[in-house]
């Protein structure tokens, strides 16, 4: 297995990538262990570790649809990996029972890590982005 690094600066053997992420407990595509996040995108996966994350949260999207006669919502949750004001990775996750526990693990592998969004800051016309 091939790993890719999000961010430039960062290259790590991949011996040791693969050993972390054997290690590692994996909800869908995101593969949390001790010193890395590991995030499956097509057919490459991408590498991260903790210390280079500014923040890591959850985006919940909803959307309307049609659905046979009756109208219905869908709800698609993502993992949103951040770093100097601006969003390095989205993936989706398999649902929020998904997401509750992936933060679980987060938070137990990286207590120090921010695991909330960063706030909507209001644009030039004073409304919100």
């Amino acid at each position: 297995m091939k790993f890719y690094p999000l961010t430039k600066q960062d290259r790590t053997d991949d011996s040791l990538l693969k050993t972390r992420f054997d290690e590692g407990h994996q909800i869908g595509a995101v593969c949390v262990c001790r010193e890395y996040l590991f995030l499956r995108k097509g057919f490459r996966t991408y590498y991260i570790a903790y210390r280079d994350v500014d923040r890591i949260f959850r985006r919940v999207r909803t959307v309307t649809a049609n659905v046979c006669c009756e109208g219905g919502e869908f709800r698609f949750d993502y993992l949103v990996v951040y770093k100097d004001g601006e969003e390095l990775m989205e993936i989706q996750l398999p649902g929020e029972k998904a997401g509750k526990i992936l933060f679980e693990d987060l938070k137990a592998v990286d207590p120090e890590c921010e695991l909330t969004a960063p706030e909507i800051l209001p644009d030039e016309e004073g409304e919100t982005a």
